[in-house]
């Protein structure tokens, strides 16, 4: 049986071959970036916390993060851990505390605030990392 190959099956037929040709390269790149030794997220500083109550009802947590890193970072996001009187977790929150895609370079500072329900707590914990730019 003949079967007449039109313009759109060869432009079809010749996209397959090139992504053939193209894929692996960009595959074997991705790979090496996935087994490099460093990690892609970094711990950074945190400062100045407070916690208080906002108008909402629910508790209002600002401070300071602080690139200390010698890269530059994106996405920073601040982990606020509640305990009890002995030491047990009683709620966890997590925020992203920066602009999406926005670049932080080394020694930068950014002020954040964002809100949490917060339970009767006897300390808490908090900490700050962010994304390495590649």
């Amino acid at each position: 049986m003949y079967h007449k190959i039109s313009g759109v099956n060869v432009l079809l037929l010749s996209s397959i071959l090139l992504f053939s040709i193209f894929f692996p390269l960009s595959f074997a790149q991705l790979d090496d970036n996935l087994n490099s030794s460093q990690p892609s997220v970094l711990i950074i500083s945190i400062s100045d916390i407070i916690l208080e109550d906002s108008t909402t009802g629910l508790t209002s947590v600002t401070g300071n993060v602080l690139n200390n890193s010698t890269e530059n970072v994106m996405n920073i996001k601040v982990d606020v851990i509640l305990y009890d009187a002995d030491n047990i977790t009683i709620r966890e929150t997590s925020r992203f505390v920066t602009s999406p895609f926005t670049v932080y370079e080394p020694g930068s500072v950014e002020r954040f605030s964002f809100l949490m329900s917060i339970e009767d707590f006897d300390h808490y914990t908090a900490r700050a990392y962010a994304e390495r730019v590649l």
